[in-house]
């Protein structure tokens, strides 16, 4: 391996080593703020969003690196290894090579002048979490640095492809209600579990739909995630509650989302909304997403999944996911990231940020 390969693998390594299960990030946290170099200052420490910069230049585009250091549960896949020319582990892939590459390439640029492109690094937790987790609208509400981002990098795993946007996210509670009774004398019954099964039909056929947004497809999906029900063997239940899960693309709103959802039950049921992630804009005609696509020869793609690339859109700042890690490996028992992957995407950013020619 060169040096800079041999170095973004011992990074990545370390980190995987450090477990970082979601509300459990403390260590990882702690040793991540240490390793930032100066001139590189905090600008914003949150309970668990953190951004540091150099001071701001006039007239200079701002690029925000931003990654999450917390992880899904462990599958016995800790502590890491190198092996293979990748790096395994939790957390891997999503995203711990992307917040290396990151580091590394802060650490890098704290040596020497500034290039024609300021840099910002976000690093936060709770990622893995649902959305009253999310530390980042209080990094938005607490620190107009960053919202003079020109373009927010998500270094989520991409494959190393640009991923533009990304998929909104509800999670809905539907709750099919009959009567209970004995299952010897089902007549003198309504069984809610009954009425699901019939309930869910038209969620179980959905189809999904395709949304072309600035020529990137993306899908509309729906799916029944969880069943719960019944008390006993020998008892008809009164009440069944389905968790359903909808993934929706940029051209819808939250409230049309949340319609649809309702549309595809009986009007009987009960519908709780759990949770609704906005989905994120397409910006893919920005001058730095651009100069990123040219400075790896990089191809274009939408997100088919939700990340906080939706919170820079939602208030006008322009994202992309870009991230070393494959999205085949994020969340697995066997998850892990290519080194030759984290020296491509150190070089991508790096030549954005320092120019192509440097």
């Amino acid at each position: 391996m060169t040096t800079l390969a041999d170095r973004l693998a011992q990074r990545t390594l370390e980190l995987v080593d450090i477990a970082s299960e979601s509300l459990h990030e403390a260590e990882i946290r702690e040793h991540l703020r240490a390793l930032v170099p100066p001139p590189f200052a905090t600008v914003f420490e949150g309970d668990d969003a953190f951004f540091w910069a150099r001071e701001r230049r006039p007239d200079v585009p701002l690029l925000v690196l931003g990654g999450h250091y917390d992880t899904v549960p462990p599958q016995d896949n800790l502590p890491g290894r190198l092996q293979d020319g990748a790096v395994h582990g939790c957390g891997a892939s999503d995203m711990k090579g992307g917040v290396a590459v990151a580091l590394e390439l802060v650490r890098d640029l704290a040596t020497r002048e500034p290039g024609p492109v300021d840099v910002g690094l976000l690093l936060f937790g709770r990622e893995e979490l649902p959305p009253a987790y999310n530390p980042l609208p209080a990094l938005f509400d607490g620190c107009p640095f960053v919202r003079e981002a020109d373009l927010a990098v998500l270094l989520e795993p991409t494959d190393l492809s640009i991923q533009a946007g990304c998929v909104g996210n509800v999670t809905a509670r539907i709750t099919f209600h009959g009567v209970s009774g004995h299952s010897a004398r089902p007549w003198l019954a309504e069984n809610a579990a009954h009425a699901a099964v019939e309930g869910l039909a038209r969620i179980a056929t959905y189809e999904r739909r395709e949304a072309l947004i600035d020529g990137l497809p993306f899908y509309e999906v729906i799916s029944v995630t969880r069943i719960e029900g019944g008390v006993a063997d020998n008892v008809v239940p009164d009440s069944v509650v389905a968790t359903v899960n909808l993934r929706y693309p940029p051209d819808r709103t939250a409230e049309e989302a949340e319609e649809l959802v309702r549309s595809l039950v009986p009007t009987d049921t009960t519908v709780e909304i759990v949770g609704n992630s906005l989905p994120g804009a397409v910006y893919v005609d920005v001058p730095l997403v651009r100069a990123l696509r040219a400075a790896g020869s990089l191809s274009l793609e939408p997100k088919q999944a939700w990340t906080n690339v939706a919170d820079f859109t939602a208030r006008g700042i322009p994202a992309v996911n870009f991230g070393p890690g494959a999205t085949r490996y994020a969340h697995r028992r066997d998850e892990l990231v290519e080194v030759t992957s984290l020296e491509r995407g150190y070089d991508a950013l790096r030549a954005v940020v320092l120019g192509a020619s440097d």
